[in-house]
């Protein structure tokens, strides 16, 4: 008996321990892992900061017929990388959280390519916004092109669009994500 105790402590505190090398295995392919800059990208003549943006709450009805929502988060560690993670809602107004999904957005490329479109705002189109196409990687995959388009009001706000190809980002009618630094 008076091994026993000692032993099951020695067992929770090995079970709690997890090595390092098990960590970093297991979010290298997901955590952004590069160093500072100063900032984030630059959009037209905007730098964006080294910070944290969500986006408002984005309601559309999917391919089941259903009203949806979704929310977009980038956190820039510098000027060409992002911890991107993309919250889907339930429901239309972004109250139900029913997953998330976390990755690392890395060698973000801004064009000189300019675009002007309205911004769509609570299901109609806004003011027109000029912005600019971009290009990124996905850290987990480096095979996979991430479409992008990038409208930067200042420092603090901006617009985002994202697509699979360049053909679907580019018919895109409308600049779909407003992001706030948190």
């Amino acid at each position: 008996m008076k091994y026993i105790i000692p032993i099951i402590i020695l067992s929770l505190v090995l079970l709690s321990c997890k090595s390092d090398e098990e960590e970093s295995t297991t979010n290298n392919a997901l955590t952004c892992t590069g160093t500072s800059s100063g900032s984030g990208p630059t959009i037209g003549s905007v730098a964006l900061e080294e910070a944290t943006y969500l986006s408002s709450c984005f309601a559309y009805t999917n391919s089941s017929g259903n009203g949806v929502s979704k929310k977009k988060q980038l956190a820039f560690k510098n000027s060409t990388e992002a911890q991107y993670t993309d919250y889907n809602y339930s429901d239309n107004s972004c109250s139900t959280l029913t997953s998330t999904y976390n990755v690392c957005m890395n060698a973000i490329t801004v064009s000189s390519t300019a675009v002007t479109k309205p911004t769509y705002v609570d299901g109609t189109a806004g003011d027109n916004a000029t912005g600019y196409n971009a290009t990124a990687a996905w850290l987990h995959d480096s095979t996979e092109t991430a479409y992008l388009q990038f409208s930067a009001d200042n420092a603090s706000v901006f617009w985002f669009n994202q697509a699979t190809s360049e053909e679907s980002r580019d018919s895109n009618a409308a600049w779909l994500f407003k992001f706030t630094k948190q």
